[in-house]
């Protein structure tokens, strides 16, 4: 490109910038706020929804706008530098990373020191490694990569776990240069730039938005995490950019009413999308268009307009701090109830909440804005080298994500030390082991095992692979225990709650010469009414259910024991009662007994998110659950007594004594991972077990 064609370009976009400032911003103002204004509301719906879900279900949508934001701002930073010809990679990722790592660096910074303070050695593995991921910015993959459910309790996620969205806002960044610049080079080969550009961005946005609506469908909880089903959304964002000069051409007050209708269909889905919404998925784009029409509708000056509020002070201020907003409010509600035990709960969320606004004040005053400044073209300091930003940026995260991972290494020595101690107090267990304490007057004393630090990998489909499936995987696998040879077939089949009964089966079965065959998936039990929220990976689940129930009935066993985790909420059914009693009645005419086992109480349900940290914290008296509130109706034994042949075990009073619900029994910590059962307290319960089946098997 010659100096005449360049100066010429650039006179033309500045011809073309200029009337469009003063349209879409209403001042010569180098800040939008408009712009600021929707960062703002982006930043207090997410705010809003982690400090009260129930209110505001839907309020994750924020980040969404934020998506929206960064595709509509970076693609306007791109493009207008490829079209002047000034545009380079390395002062584009030297400006990203002197105005985003600073602070982000410095959010996690605090939040490695204060776990290694203040919280119990049992999550500093999981602490640690995700603190990792998102000083390398691929927290978002490890938490679609470890299923996570974005919506689940604070208290059963890492304190930065919201890093998933600037890990996927990073890795846009990364890549969107190059996708702009093969626009550039298509722009030369036709007469309008806007429709070059977007002949790149359309595809890879109708690409993405499929993927995302295939993905959610699939795979909702990895689906919400990954980068590629949210491409789109920034795509979305720079196409709106691509448009907003058009746009702005209309009549003041039909933007006006765009502006307003956007916020309002914004507030709609932050009140009516909720957890069991599939997301994202094509729902997104409700969010998605809404935020796209307030940024295209810009700042329109109209009597009964947005744009005074947008304009109003605390709407700028909070627009202008929201990305330290958003650094600092996850972590401090996570990590303050481990500092002051009085902060759990929502009073707890909104001191957090609180408590982040004057930090996040001063980490943009004093972080963020020295920084930028610094490194602003025409500063004085805009000298210094890409290069060394760049050196100057991995040496930082490398500061914050080693000690990180050094955390769970910290934890091992612990861990093998932990297994030890486990293996050898099983082989002496006696009369006051575990569930066997129930029936001697002991006194507890010893330490608990397995100790909190391993407590969430003493789970039977962790120490047996591949005897319980998941994800998409619809084949009615198989695992054998008891006794191989034994003359009396067992079936144990269900989801994760029926395969914590298989180390307990397993010793009954062997005792008794008894064949014990597993089909097992977690969250999938055996209905025929499929659970609900869970998106449509219920048809991986439907699909497995009829390959195991097809495989019960060739398969010619005698019993058929089930048990399903009695929280579970069903479609078709709510109550979920008559889809186990369709499922059992094929079973029950092919000849085998069926037996269900009532499900055991859920701590979770009681106030206590994790029952390992909680031993950890507290001691082992301290944990105990009223059996009124972890003890939850399930549809099991009401449909029990609705099919007439099969039979209920109700261990209840192996779980619970009197008026509590104890965390550890005999010296055994009872519960991980949420409500499930340790393997160690399982295998206590076998002579449990075994006496009740006698009672109820023909």
């Amino acid at each position: 490109m010659t100096a005449t064609s360049s100066a010429r370009l650039a006179e033309q976009e500045r011809a073309d910038d200029v009337p469009t400032a003063q349209r879409l911003r209403g001042s010569a103002s180098e800040i939008r706020p408009e712009i600021q204004a929707l960062r703002a509301v982006a930043v207090l719906l997410v705010l809003a929804y982690h400090v009260a879900p129930a209110r505001l279900p839907g309020g994750y949508i924020g980040v969404d706008v934020f998506f929206v934001i960064s595709g509509f701002l970076i693609t306007a930073h791109i493009v207008k530098p490829l079209r002047r010809g000034t545009f380079t990679f390395r002062g584009f990722y030297a400006r990203r990373a002197v105005r985003l790592l600073p602070a982000s660096l410095l959010v996690l910074a605090f939040t490695l020191a204060v776990t290694l303070a203040v919280v119990p050695q049992s999550r500093w593995p999981q602490f640690g490694q995700q603190i990792a991921a998102s000083a390398l910015y691929v927290e978002n993959w490890v938490l679609a990569g470890n299923a996570t459910d974005y919506s689940a309790p604070a208290a059963n996620v890492s304190p930065v776990q919201h890093f998933w969205s600037l890990s996927a806002e990073e890795q846009f960044y990364l890549v969107w240069p190059a996708l702009l610049l093969l626009g550039l080079l298509v722009s030369r080969r036709t007469r309008s730039w806007r429709l070059a550009f977007a002949a790149v961005l359309v595809p890879l946005a109708l690409v993405s938005l499929a993927w995302s609506v295939y993905r959610t469908a699939q795979e909702p909880s990895a689906a919400y995490f990954v980068t590629t089903t949210r491409a789109w959304e920034f795509a979305a964002g720079g196409l709106t950019w691509l448009v907003a000069d058009r746009l702005g051409l209309l009549p003041r007050d039909r933007r006006a009413l765009a502006s307003w209708a956007g916020l309002a269909v914004i507030g709609a889905c932050a009140l009516l999308f909720s957890a069991r919404t599939p997301f994202p998925g094509w729902v997104a784009g409700i969010p998605v268009v809404a935020a796209a029409a307030v940024l295209a509708a810009g700042l329109p000056e109209t009597r009964w307009g947005p744009a005074r509020i947008m304009r109003w002070r605390p709407v700028q201020v909070v627009g202008d701090m929201s990305y330290s907003l958003y650094l600092w409010h996850w972590p401090l509600i996570v990590l303050l109830p481990y500092v002051v035990s009085q902060a759990s709960g929502a009073r707890g969320r909104v001191a957090a909440v609180a408590l982040a606004f004057p930090l996040a004040y001063l980490t943009r005053r004093y972080v963020e804005v020295p920084l930028m400044e610094r490194y602003r073209p025409g500063s004085g300091s805009a000298h210094v080298r890409p290069g060394v930003i760049g050196v100057a940026v991995a040496c930082a995260m490398a500061l914050v994500a080693v000690p990180a991972l050094a955390a769970d290494r910290t934890v091992e020595h612990r861990r093998e030390q932990a297994w030890a101690e486990l293996d050898a107090r099983v082989a002496a267990a006696g009369d006051c082991f575990g569930a066997a304490a129930l029936d001697a007057d002991c006194a507890p004393g010893g330490d608990v095992v397995p100790d909190p630090v391993i407590a969430d990998l003493d789970d039977f489909g962790i120490l047996n692979r591949g005897c319980q499936v998941r994800s998409t995987t619809t084949e009615a696998r198989t695992c054998t225990f008891g006794d191989p040879s034994g003359a009396t077939s067992v079936a144990l089949v269900g989801d994760s709650h029926a395969a914590q009964w298989a180390p307990a089966l397993d010793l009954v079965g062997e005792e008794r010469g008894w064949k014990v065959t597993t089909y097992l998936r977690s969250g999938c039990p055996v209905t025929q009414t499929r659970p609900a929220g869970r998106g449509t990976s219920n048809e991986a689940c439907g699909v497995w259910e009829r390959n195991v129930l097809r495989a019960l009935a060739e398969g010619d066993f005698d019993v058929v024991v089930t048990s399903a985790l009695a929280g579970t909420v069903y479609t078709e059914d709510p109550s979920g009662v008559q889809g186990f009693t369709d499922a059992w009645a094929p079973l029950l005419e092919a000849g085998s007994q069926v037996v269900a086992i009532r499900d055991n109480p859920d701590p979770t349900h009681a106030g206590i998110p994790s029952t390992p940290v909680c031993v950890e914290e507290r001691g082992p008296l301290g944990c105990g659950t009223d059996p009124g509130r972890s003890l939850r109706a399930d549809p099991l034994v009401e449909a029990v007594s609705q099919t007439p042949g099969a039979d209920l075990v109700d261990l209840t009073d192996r779980f619970c004594v009197e008026d509590t619900c104890p965390a550890v029994i005999g010296d055994v910590l009872v519960y991980h991972q949420a409500q499930h059962v340790t393997t160690t307290y399982m295998r206590s319960l076998a002579p449990s077990l075994g006496a009740a089946l006698d009672e109820v098997l023909d």
